[in-house]
């Protein structure tokens, strides 16, 4: 079976820019790894080649245009780009299978560009033989089936540390550490808050809300607060009022940053995440700081088992979350790391369950009785 994953790229285009693109080499990654499988390959749909930083592992699959990739295919799976709705459509009549991995937010996709007035793409109903969605998504499944007219499969999230490696590795060579070391939390509380907060699914509001409540009932405990991707909210007057009423930053102890590598300002900037989510709760960026065992104080229930985990949006139990890493963290580190590991071992592409999972996916999806 040779398979092609599609891949949007372009010149700007970083490995870091999302977790979409990570998504493709780490199924890349699974795929290959299948006995029935007798190639991975790439199908570019912008004009970029490989992204930035993505090292060895974005030279070893071949990357081929939608013309290419037409005739050396059986199976194509969208995941990061679109593919162009006559292309799928031939690609199909001539006996190819198509899947659509939403690694988005299904509801959130669908319903904030009109909103927002963001111009963002809809694709086309009926292009694909199946939709598979994420375990963060299952609520969806119904919405899914009934909007694109074909069966709904859960599949295995998947994550790597190898992206990060590299990161890191980077890194120490210009004399900067990632990881968690004993008594960082001592050396003055620096939390970051990594939400892009282009959504309403994943905003920082609530840790920028948990920090500043620490702030009133524990005053100088936070010794600076690195909020991140706030640029394009900086003149809104919400936000300016929220921010700028806050005791963190009337006294001079808020950064309000663009964008930046998770490993970079954990190395040196930061050395806790304050983290919040509404029905998105896989997310990189947990598995980023669980590598390097660093506070984690987060509400996705997907990830209870690690990390500090308040429910909901309840400021008070993050708050208590917050604490208690602060007070216990170092004590309780060999416990952290032991369960950090077990967490990233469960998502590993190399992971038995997972390549199962994919491979009876891919099985049923190829066979001529289409089981369910």
């Amino acid at each position: 079976m040779r398979i092609g994953l599609s891949i949007l790229t372009s010149a700007q285009h970083n490995i870091w820019s999302n977790g979409i693109g990570q998504n493709v080499y780490h199924l890349a990654r699974l795929l290959e790894a299948l006995p029935f499988v007798e190639q991975v390959l790439l199908v570019d749909t912008g004009d970029g080649g490989p992204p930035g930083d993505a090292g060895a592992v974005g030279a070893r699959y071949a990357m081929l245009s939608p013309q290419e990739a037409f005739t050396a295919l059986d199976v194509v799976i969208e995941v990061s780009g679109a593919l162009d709705p006559d292309w799928l459509s031939a690609f199909r009549a001539g006996g190819g299978k198509a899947v659509y991995l939403n690694c988005g937010h299904p509801y959130m996709d669908l319903v904030e560009p009109d909103l927002f007035g963001r111009n963002d793409y809809f694709p086309p109903i009926e292009r694909s033989d199946e939709i598979w969605l994420l375990p963060k998504d299952r609520a969806f499944t119904a919405m899914m089936r009934s909007l694109y007219r074909c069966p709904v499969h859960e599949l295995p999230y998947l994550w790597s540390p190898m992206f990060l490696e590299q990161k890191v590795a980077e890194l120490t060579e210009k004399g900067s550490h990632f990881g968690y070391r004993e008594g960082m939390l001592g050396q003055g509380l620096r939390p970051a808050l990594f939400e892009p907060n282009r959504s309403a699914g994943k905003m920082s509001t609530i840790p920028f809300l948990i920090c500043e409540t620490l702030e009133k009932v524990d005053p100088g405990r936070i010794a600076h607060l690195t909020y991140l991707n706030t640029r394009h909210m900086t003149e809104h007057p919400v936000f300016g009022a929220l921010v700028g009423g806050s005791r963190l930053a009337q006294e001079g102890r808020v950064s309000l940053d663009g964008r930046q590598f998770v490993a970079r300002v954990l190395a040196e900037t930061a050395n806790v995440v304050v983290s919040h989510q509404i029905d998105w709760g896989q997310n990189y960026l947990y598995l980023d700081v669980l590598y390097g065992n660093y506070p984690l104080i987060h509400n996705s229930p997907f990830f209870a088992d690690v990390g500090y985990y308040y429910e909901g949006n309840d400021i008070a139990a993050g708050l208590g979350c917050l604490t208690h890493a602060l007070d216990l963290h170092d004590q309780e580190l060999a416990f952290h790391e032991a369960r950090n590991r077990r967490m990233i071992a469960s998502v590993s592409p190399e992971d038995a369950a997972n390549q199962e999972a994919y491979a009876r996916r891919l099985l049923a999806l190829t066979s001529s009785e289409q089981p369910a």
